[in-house]
């Protein structure tokens, strides 16, 4: 936010002009208001959490979070606002937003420069303020400790004088219901890099804080929010450095937390635990990622912010509350992987790289599986492509769905950020259908799966090809062996529906290899076809195959079932169970591969712990 000069407030500053020049944002007056306006006082007064952020006794910026009930921020007198908050002050605070603030010295004879944010989360509500603290922090009353007692919480209270307020969108607010929580603070680490317990707080948050300020005029604090784990670790070591990076999505595009990274680097982010209450203040320089930048650190991302932690206090136990989570954001995107762990270089390819696939044929299976054919076309400058049994294709269906940019969709929230770049594994075998085509197993869901449901021979589908890939270890297809008495020659592959796709690619190769191939299937009754349709590929090969059938079953299903058992397959109409994973294959000579929905997943590996299990994560 930038501070009100007088009464000119629809001008922004040179960072987020350049923000708004690098992203073609059309030009709009800033709608930041001056003061606090009277509109606010009551939504105000019923929010229980209030961020804040400064610059700290080592003039870096830091951000905290306080509250807990209702009336943590209260409009005092005109152009006031007071906060009232529990914290631990004596003998010495944890908080490093508190500890400046306690100083209570007035900076260039003007209160210390603060920025925050009053939030709402059961009814995901924020509005953000900036200005100066009036007469710091004080003491108001003892609640939780006695006059002898030094070391607990009190209740305290702070004036900040408002120059100006802007009600932001709820849009990635995870819902939460607050209660308060008695607070004892206990610093644990101030050191980096950062310890185990600070990347887990990292790798669960939904939600941080972030401060960021524009030279001495102004600062700006906000809130960021997404699925659990949707901030990355980029770096935690003494050689490297800490380093962070998460992806910016589409907002309301006034860009002030960024314009002010633009213009000065420096930032204060916060991570609340709101199941344990335990806080990970962290400070740092930030930069701001577009384009190629954003796309060769987290793939499918057009912005992205990577910052570089300098300072860091991990404090247990330090929030006065406890937030449980009621619902997640509709907008959230998926987590989106670094580069570097998904195996691909993030860069989307150039026109005269990029090789196209052509869908060339449809086949239903079942009302909602279908087998797609693509023809690929290389591009003049483009690496031939080749595939492996197992391994996936990414595809760039954007040209066909992207409807440009919205703010918010509330009919449709799950498109906003969608990207519309698919990752399927590849169904056939390579070089099965001659060395240009390849064919992908799907269920329709979604607007990528649902354009190719409505494809007909007589229209034209084409898409950018963005690579093949798949880690080595979730590959069975190729295994060879150095000697003749290997220690692991029994393949056991778990399935649920079309997680099949993998075994379909790979059997025949496997075969090849001399391993001795276990499949254990679980069918809906819904998807019987497409049972059949696998088990007729691989009878041949001599496949020891399990289906576990669920679901009601009509006349016609029941003909499906005597098809699949005059195959050779093996049925159980009823879910897989522990004993029925045990019982295959060879102790100590088998391999699990894994590709089912979450629940078998988990299963399985709780299962067979210990063992040799591998599976398609499904994140990439």
């Amino acid at each position: 936010m930038r501070a009100a000069d007088d009464h000119v407030t629809s001008q922004w500053h040179p960072g987020e002009e350049t923000m708004h020049r690098l992203l073609q944002v059309p030009y709009e007056d800033n709608p930041t208001a001056p003061g606090l306006p009277a509109a606010y006082g009551p939504w105000m007064s019923r929010s229980p959490l209030v961020a804040l952020g400064t610059t700290g006794v080592d003039d870096r910026v830091w951000t905290t979070l306080l509250g807990g009930a209702p009336g943590t921020a209260t409009p005092a007198t005109d152009g006031v606002l007071r906060l009232r908050f529990q914290a631990q002050l004596e003998p010495h605070t944890a908080d490093p937003v508190l500890e400046v603030l306690l100083r209570d010295d007035k900076p260039n004879g003007r209160g210390r420069l603060v920025s925050g944010l009053v939030i709402d989360l059961e009814h995901r509500g924020r509005v953000k303020i900036a200005g100066r603290m009036l007469d710091g922090i004080v003491a108001e009353k003892s609640t939780k400790t006695t006059t002898s007692e030094t070391n607990g919480p009190i209740d305290v209270l702070a004036n900040i004088v408002v120059d100006e307020t802007l009600g932001n969108c709820p849009k990635y607010l995870n819902k939460r219901a607050i209660t308060p929580y008695e607070m004892s603070p206990q610093l644990i680490g101030d050191s980096l890099p950062l310890p185990a317990e600070a990347l887990t707080i990292i790798e669960k948050s939904d939600t941080f804080l972030i401060s960021s300020r524009h030279g001495t005029d102004s600062m700006d604090t906000n809130i960021r929010g997404g699925a659990p784990g949707f901030v990355q670790v980029f770096s935690n070591s003494e050689a490297e450095g800490v380093t962070l990076v998460y992806p910016e999505y589409s907002g309301n595009r006034l860009y002030q937390t960024l314009g002010n990274i633009t213009s000065d680097r420096a930032v204060g982010v916060t991570f609340p635990d709101f199941d344990t209450g335990d806080l990970l203040y962290l400070s740092g320089s930030a930069e701001v990622l577009i384009g190629d930048a954003a796309e060769s650190v987290l793939p499918h991302s057009k912005m992205a912010v990577r910052i570089e932690i300098e300072a860091v206090r991990l404090v247990r136990n330090g929030l006065a509350f406890r937030g449980a989570l009621l619902e997640p954001s509709p907008y959230n995107p998926p987590v989106r992987r670094l580069a570097r762990e998904v195996g691909v270089s993030g860069r989307q390819p150039r026109p005269a790289e990029r090789t196209l696939a052509s869908l060339i044929h449809k086949l239903p299976i079942t009302p909602t599986i279908s087998r797609y054919t693509f023809r690929l076309t290389q591009g003049e400058s483009s690496t031939p492509v080749q595939w492996r049994a197992g391994q996936h294709v990414t595809l760039d269906f954007s040209a066909q769905l992207d409807r440009g940019w919205s703010h918010m969709r509330d009919h449709d929230p799950s498109s906003l950020n969608d990207d519309f770049i698919r990752t399927f594994t590849v169904s056939s075998e390579p070089h099965a259908l001659g060395n240009n085509e390849f064919e992908i197993t799907v269920r329709e869901h979604g607007p990528v799966t649902g354009l190719l449901s409505r494809w007909t021979p007589e229209s034209e589908l084409t898409v950018t090809v963005l690579g093949f890939g798949g880690e080595d270890d979730t590959r069975y297809a190729d295994t060879k062996y150095a000697d003749t008495k290997p220690t692991t020659d029994d393949v056991v592959v778990v399935a649920s529906g079309v997680g099949i796709t993998p075994f379909m690619a790979q059997a025949h190769a496997a075969h090849e290899s001399g391993l001795a191939l276990t499949l254990l299937w679980s069918v809906r009754a819904e998807d019987l076809a497409l049972a059949v349709d696998v088990v007729e590929r691989v009878s041949q090969l001599g496949v020891a195959i399990t289906v576990f059938l669920t679901g009601q079953m009509d006349s016609d299903k029941l003909a499906q079932r005597r098809t699949l058992e005059q195959l050779g397959a093996r049925i159980r109409t009823r879910r897989m169970t522990e004993a029925d994973v045990e019982a295959v294959g060879r102790v100590g000579r088998r391999q699990f591969y894994v590709c089912a929905a979450r629940p078998l997943h988990e299963a399985v590996l709780e299962w067979v712990a210990g063992e040799d299990v591998r599976f398609e994560a499904f994140d990439y």
